[in-house]
């Protein structure tokens, strides 16, 4: 059985409406792309989601590249 589109865009939009306080949004859409089914829909929704979010947040890009709960490559490593 399959789930529209539709379906599929609100109930990832609520998973990360209603994530964890600590989680940011950027870590939440990273997680559910490894959790979830790797089907190009849920991918195109979840990138779809991320970009959104990024344009109400300009000073902070979205990076695709980092690993959950790991600093970007450069950051300070509070030595």
């Amino acid at each position: 059985m399959t789930t529209p589109a539709t379906e599929r865009e609100q109930a990832l939009r609520w998973l990360i409406a209603n994530r964890r306080p600590d989680i940011s949004i950027e870590q939440a859409v990273r997680v559910m792309c490894m959790a979830l089914p790797r089907d190009l829909t849920t991918l195109q929704i979840l990138r779809r989601i991320a970009e959104e979010e990024e344009a109400k947040q300009p000073g902070q890009p979205f990076n695709w590249r980092t690993l959950p709960g790991l600093l970007p490559r450069g950051w300070p490593s509070g030595r």
